[in-house]
């Protein structure tokens, strides 16, 4: 596995040799928040999920810090979060949508803490555990340890949730974004407007008089 580190910026990119999935980071302490062109699709502080999302298996809601679980650095508001304490000790968030790329704000992260990215089907994309966003000690407040994660699908891949396991405390999460691949419509008209650029451009140099020197 390859790391890169950009210390100005607090960040962290993980590829995987052979592996089309992309994993960068940013410190939070608080969150950072979404990615230029990612809007928010579940922030939790409901039990009622948005139209298209699922959550199935082991899990809970908190506000603040809990016998039961710490709530993300800078997070105020109701967040969730899976634990061994829990039976399963693991969630899925699925969503109807199919994404391009998928990001969420990680609290206290510890080293006993997975997340997988699922694409078309349920099959996992990749399996990232918290060893991989170094200290993963749980420090509660350390913008190390508290980060905004993002993955986004390589060439051909869709991501249609995440998958949560914890077999420690717990493994706290909100506020996640991400961005829609874009409809067959949608990419019909991106590509007529591209040839209308071009044609506009050609006509604009064939109508062009040339000056004498």
């Amino acid at each position: 596995m390859i790391i890169k580190f950009a210390a100005a910026a607090a960040f962290m990119a993980l590829a995987a040799a052979g592996h089309a999935m992309t994993v960068t980071s940013a410190f939070g302490s608080p969150d950072s928040g979404p990615a230029m062109g990612e809007t928010m699709l579940v922030d939790f502080n409901s039990t009622t999920l948005p139209t298209g999302y699922a959550l199935s298996g082991g899990y809970g809601y908190a506000t603040g810090t809990t016998s039961f679980a710490a709530a993300p650095a800078g997070d105020t508001t109701q967040y969730l979060y899976v634990s061994s304490a829990l039976t399963p000790n693991n969630a899925t968030l699925t969503t109807a949508h199919a994404l391009k790329s998928i990001s969420f704000y990680w609290g206290s992260i510890d080293a006993y803490n997975t997340v997988d990215v699922l694409g078309a089907g349920g099959v996992s994309l990749g399996s990232y555990g918290g060893s991989a966003f170094a200290p993963a000690n749980g420090d509660q407040s350390a913008a190390s340890t508290n980060r905004r994660v993002y993955f986004t699908a390589g060439s051909g891949q869709v991501i249609t949730g995440l998958r949560f396991a914890s077999t420690g405390v717990a493994f706290e999460l909100d506020d996640v974004a991400g961005t829609a691949v874009p409809e067959p419509a949608a990419w019909a008209l991106m590509i007529v407007g591209f040839g209308m650029v071009g044609f506009a451009a050609r006509r604009r140099r064939a109508t062009t008089p040339a000056v004498a020197a």
